[in-house]
Order: C-alpha cells, then structure tokens, then sequence
C-alpha cells in the first residue's frame, strides 16, 4: 500500500511545487517593478490583489494535498485491516497496490509461494479480461487452503487494470469435512444396531422356542440401549454446542465429583476395579452447569473403569493451582498411542474399534468432556503412555465465580 501513498504525494505534490513556483516568479516579477526592488506601499492594487489571490491557490493546493495523504492513509490501513488479501496490477502488469495480508504471499519462497505464483496468473489472465478463480491447497502442517479471484479493473469499456483478492478458506474446509465426517459417523452408528435388531427380530420370529426367544430378547435389549446412549449424547453435544452461555449455578466441585463416582461405583464393582476419590476437599465453588460438570467427569470414569483391567484402580484428584481448579481422572488400562492423541477428543472416534463395542462406547464421550470443560472457561488434556495407563485432567478457573 505504500505504492498508493506515494503516488498520491506525487500527483497532489507536483500541482503544490508548481503554483508555489509560480508563486515566487512571480514576487520577483513585481519586485523588479517597484521603484524600491521590493513591493510596498506603492505597488498597485491590482497586483497585491493578484498576490492574494496565488498565496489563496496556494492555500487550497496544500489543504488538498494534506487531504490526499491523509485519505490514502486512511485507505491503507482499512485495506491492511482486511483478512483477505488484495492485489492491484495496472494494464502493464505492475503492481501498484498490495494489502499486508497479501504480502505474505507475494513475498513467501516456500508453502505461500504457490499462492503468491497463482495470484500472479491470474492477474495475467484478467487483464485480458476473463474473470477467474481457483483454489491452492497447501500440504503443510497444519494443511491450509486458499482461494484466489481475479478479474478486470474498467473504465469506459477500457482496461486499466486487474485486481485479486485472495481468501483463507482452511476453516470452511475443516467444517464441511466435519459435517460429512458427522453425517457418515451417525448413520453408521445408528445402522449396526438397528441391523442386529433387524437379525434378532428375524431370529426370533423363526424360533419361537423360550429359551432362545429369552436370549435373542437379553440381546435386543442391549443393542436398543446401544441406540439409547447414542441418542443421548448427540443429544447432550448438540445442547452444549447450541448453548450462548454457561449456567450461573454456584457449583461444588468436590459434590459433583462424588455424584459421579456414585454413579459409576456399580460398573466399576462388577469389573473389579477401585474408584479412589482424593486430594483437596475445601475448594472454591465455582460458576457454571453442575449436570454438564458431573457429565463431564462421569465419561471420563466411565472411559477409565471400560479400558482398565479387571482388578485395577481409577484415581479422581481434585486439586488447585493458582487460580485454576484441576479435577484428573486416572487410570492403569491400556493407554493411548502417541499417533491417536490428537483426535480422541474427536466425535466417535475410537482408539480401539473392536474393544469399544465390546464395551458399549458411543465414542461420543470424550467430546462432551472437551465441550464442558470449553463452555465453562476451561479445557481438558491428556498425558498417556501405552500399556500403562492414562491421566485426562479437566482445568477450570476458578475466579469464574468472583
């Protein structure tokens, strides 16, 4: 953009230099006639009236200049304040004016580089007048995606020039791949136990035996719970997603971490596993949904008591640091691989397929944890080593509730 600026001192600034040019010719002009060498008193009227008048055009010259500048300042930095990059070429080619997020593109030698490589093409390509557009994918890490546009600058059916705005379209991207990702995930969830239903009822309805229609009957029930539990939790994200903000309940944290262990004392019990509840028990309160809280802490037992061993243990630590509250749930199961950790928290994805069906997994649970602890300020990490077990910890802040 400093290409426009100084254009604009050039043009406004050559119009000031000339009338104060003639300005001083013409002093010197008048002060050969004046009988002293100077004008005073005796000049005539006329011409002190024609000195008032240049020193006027003078005036508005420089009032226009100072304007100009001040209008192109004002135009970089509403441009440069633009996340979209823009380009403008004049009918040679030349650039004449280019915005700082452009900038990066045009200046890049390495990923950027193919951007800035297209943006010129196509300001080629709309200066013979076609308009067009294309998208640069970029396999970086992370991957990024662009699309450029271009078409002609026209005055009077003239050509003067070309411009190209170049957009960040990465987030788009992210979000269609989720929606499909979703869509393909639900069906897919929805249409194995519904299936299995289908096979049993057909079962059932061959071999009305009782001890095999009593089976068959143990077995519908798990799978209709199965599309139970998967309802339930789109559910669940789909109110923690929708909502403008978090409830202003004074929540006990240490109360709803008890109510969460209650709830999964039963479960844990059947598979052998001991839930230890420990660490600070005088904590602040703090504000926020005390059912989104406890939901959140329950999936991660409930996640700790499925992948742990028969016989194991699962500690709940409550605990806080400066101003944040720590609630961490770990366990001695299977751990996460390295290569999984970064999508776990990912809707339906599973680190084990075989083992979360087997346990009854949605695969949903880790999402709602990681949507809970975002809507309340906070957020959830993960520290893990395979074959020893994991630690998910929930962060919260306390001076919420100041």
């Amino acid at each position: 953009m400093t290409t426009l600026i100084v254009a604009v001192l050039l043009v406004v600034g050559g119009a000031v230099t000339g009338i104060a040019l003639d300005r001083v010719r013409l002093r010197r002009w008048l002060r050969r006639l004046s009988p002293e060498g100077r004008s005073g008193p005796e000049m005539p009227r006329s011409a002190r009236g024609f000195i008032e008048a240049a020193q006027r055009r003078g005036d508005v010259a420089e009032a226009g200049r100072v304007s100009a500048v001040t209008a192109a300042r004002r135009l970089e930095a509403s441009l440069d304040g633009l996340q979209s990059g823009l380009v403008v070429c004049d009918r040679t080619g030349s650039v004449v004016a280019q915005n700082a997020a452009a900038e990066q593109f045009l200046l890049a030698r390495h990923g950027e580089a193919l951007v800035g490589r297209e943006i010129k093409e196509l300001l080629e390509r709309a200066r013979a007048g076609e308009r067009v557009t294309t998208t640069v994918e970029l396999h970086t890490e992370p991957r990024r995606s662009y699309e450029v546009e271009a078409g002609p600058i026209e005055r009077d059916s003239e050509t003067l020039g070309a411009v190209a705005l170049v957009y960040d379209i990465t987030e788009h991207h992210r979000i269609d791949s989720v929606r499909r990702d979703f869509v393909a995930n639900v069906s897919h969830e929805l249409k194995t136990p519904i299936g299995a239903l289908s096979l049993l009822a057909d079962s059932l309805a061959a071999d009305p035996e009782p001890e095999v229609a009593t089976r068959l009957a143990g077995r519908m029930q798990i799978e209709i719970q199965r599309v139970a539990d998967t309802i339930d939790d789109l559910l669940t994200l789909a109110m923690l997603e929708d909502e403008s903000g978090r409830s202003d309940e004074q929540v006990d944290i240490c109360a709803v971490v008890a109510a969460a262990a209650d709830r999964i004392s039963q479960p844990a019990e059947q598979r052998d596993i001991m839930v230890i509840v420990s660490g600070e028990q005088d904590v602040s309160v703090i504000r926020g949904a005390r059912r989104q809280l406890e939901s959140a802490v329950f999936n991660l037992l409930d996640n700790a008591v499925k992948f742990s061993e028969p016989g194991g243990r699962v500690d709940v630590v409550v605990e806080t640091h400066d101003r944040d509250l720590h609630v961490s749930v770990a366990d001695e199961g299977i751990g996460i691989p390295a290569s999984e950790r970064s999508r776990i928290f990912e809707r339906f994805y599973r680190v084990d397929r075989a083992r979360s069906r087997n346990t009854g997994g949605t695969g949903l649970g880790l999402s709602i944890v990681r949507h809970v602890a975002l809507n309340h300020g906070g957020d959830v990490n993960v520290t893990s080593q395979e074959g020893y077990g994991s630690r998910f910890t929930i962060t919260l802040p306390i001076d919420s509730a100041d």
